[in-house]
């Protein structure tokens, strides 16, 4: 399982070095592959192997992973120090960050019933004028909020569904008695 705060710390420092090169975009592409093939891929157990020499799992890297010379000193180190479990979550802050810094967050819309892609956009557009930031949403569904929406950017939530407001009734009316 992937160390978040180790996530963190490597995703802070390569979005440092990106920033004085002024390459966050083909630093956060080439992460994403990064932490595609370290996690994701048919070879990923290979590069998690700590019984294998570094050095060959570094080698297969060096064949495998056609990237920037530093994304790939990083995923070096990522092997060496046996946290190849961290390379997606690093991929995801970085992207993260990137975002954060041009003013993009992303939400996750959740209704009872599958939005078209027409209201997605609208509510994108509220959103964004609500939390002045521009807003990347998904659409998840979930029956069990009966109508109405849940909204989560970031660590906020915004739970606009009618099971919250029913209970919240209930809870009014038991309260009264």
């Amino acid at each position: 399982m992937a160390d978040t705060q180790a996530a963190r710390r490597y995703a802070q420092a390569a979005f440092s070095i990106a920033s004085e090169s002024d390459s966050l975009t083909m630093w956060r592409e080439q992460l994403a592959d990064m932490g595609q093939v370290l996690t994701e891929s048919d070879v990923a157990p290979l590069f998690a192997d700590g019984r294998k020499a570094a050095s060959e799992r570094i080698a297969l890297l060096e064949r495998v992973l056609d990237v920037d010379p530093l994304v790939l000193n990083l995923a070096k180190l990522l092997i060496t120090k046996g946290r190849t479990a961290e390379a997606s979550a690093i991929a995801r802050t970085f992207g993260e960050m990137v975002d954060a810094q041009a003013g993009v967050a992303h939400a996750v819309v959740t209704t009872a019933v599958e939005l078209s892609a027409e209201q997605l956009a609208k509510v994108e557009s509220k959103l964004s004028e609500v939390l002045g930031m521009t807003i990347d949403a998904r659409a998840e569904t979930d029956p069990d909020i009966l109508g109405g929406l849940v909204v989560r950017v970031g660590d906020r939530l915004i739970d606009g569904s009618v099971r919250t407001r029913l209970e919240s009734l209930r809870k009014e009316l038991v309260d009264a008695g």
